[in-house]
């Protein structure tokens, strides 16, 4: 396998990031969502009409972290509020721990702007993500009640400060 990079995501690529999200998620939130909750969520956050809305409607850029032979995840952010937003962070179980996680949320800063703070939401009770976080210098803002469509739940914003 070739190393790994980094590379903007266009329109045309939005069917790989709902695949990679088809693939990821059931593992990456099984124990931090109920089950039966994915799919429908998977439904609705990554429709590709949803997609392209973040990009067209919400000035979201999205990267594709991969090989040439195959994608291994990806990632989404905008800018609001002063602040660079990562809305979206998954990798492939077998392509954690290459560097892809800090190298997405690097590609997303060299974007907005590496002078600006660096904020997410990420559940209250996704312990690896929020050891992965801490690791990259993220610290609790707030705990917050989040609803995604019809689904709710409660979110921790994370900052990194520039």
């Amino acid at each position: 396998m070739t190393t790994p990079s980094i590379r903007p995501a266009t329109s045309a690529d939005l069917p790989r990031v709902r695949d990679l999200a088809y693939r990821i998620w059931p593992e990456a939130f099984a124990g931090v969502l109920p089950a039966d909750r994915i799919g429908p969520m998977l439904d609705e956050i990554y429709a590709l009409e949803t997609l392209e809305a973040d990009i067209a409607e919400r000035d979201h850029r999205y990267w594709l972290a991969g090989t040439a032979e195959a994608d291994l995840g990806f990632g989404s952010a905008y800018r609001a509020d002063g602040r660079v937003w990562i809305k979206k962070l998954y990798l492939l179980a077998e392509s954690r721990g290459l560097g892809l996680g800090k190298g997405l949320i690097a590609a997303a800063r060299a974007h907005f702007g590496e002078d600006l703070p660096v904020a997410l939401f990420v559940n209250d009770g996704n312990a690896r993500a929020i050891a992965f976080y801490r690791s990259q210098g993220f610290e609790v803002e707030s705990h917050v009640p989040v609803q995604m469509g019809p689904f709710r739940f409660t979110d921790y914003v994370m900052v990194k400060r520039p």
